[in-house]
């Protein structure tokens, strides 16, 4: 079983990765949508943000949400970017971007802003998190740790979206 200072080591390594790709992208690669793709550079982003927001305010209301002693437990080696594939999907209009971030700027210090948010949050809390639990509303309760590695495995999942946008011709003019 997984502790809360290796998910949230992991989430680290996650967000760090994704920051990575990011890493010279020119404002006009930060806006196009290359033809056939669903989001831009700036709108994966913002769902990341969205989603991590949405992350870190469900691990704020958790300590108010003890979790049973019999209670089912997600399989942690589960929660991976390959949980994805199969899983259905998101309730209608859950993280989709609207446009927020018009500036690569504005969008890298919103993820590191909701990275560091989280991370400080974990790292303070002295309540054992494996012991408190918030429904997913697509994969059910998870427990703290659970919710901290539902955000790495959700950036995750993201990284190969933006290497294909990154690799894409319409942005390959850099």
């Amino acid at each position: 079983m997984i502790d809360a200072a290796a998910a949230v080591a992991r989430f680290e390594q996650s967000t760090g990765s994704f920051l990575q790709l990011l890493d010279g992208v020119s404002e006009r690669e930060w806006q196009l949508r290359p033809a056939g793709e669903p989001w831009s550079l700036a709108e994966t982003v913002e769902h990341v943000v969205l989603a991590n927001r949405s992350i870190h305010a469900t691990l704020q209301r958790l300590l108010a949400a003890p979790l049973s002693a019999g209670a089912p437990r997600y399989d942690d080696c589960a929660i991976s970017s390959d949980m994805f594939a199969t899983a259905a999907p998101p309730p209608p209009g859950a993280g989709e971007p609207k446009g927020r971030f018009t500036t690569r700027e504005q969008g890298l210090a919103a993820l590191t802003e909701v990275r560091d948010g989280l991370i400080a949050w974990a790292r303070d809390t002295r309540a054992d998190l494996r012991a408190h639990g918030l429904p997913h509303p697509v994969f059910g309760v998870f427990d703290g740790v659970q919710w901290i590695l539902f955000a790495a495995a959700h950036t995750d999942n993201h990284l190969p979206q933006l290497r294909g946008l990154r690799a894409h011709p319409e942005l390959a003019d850099r």
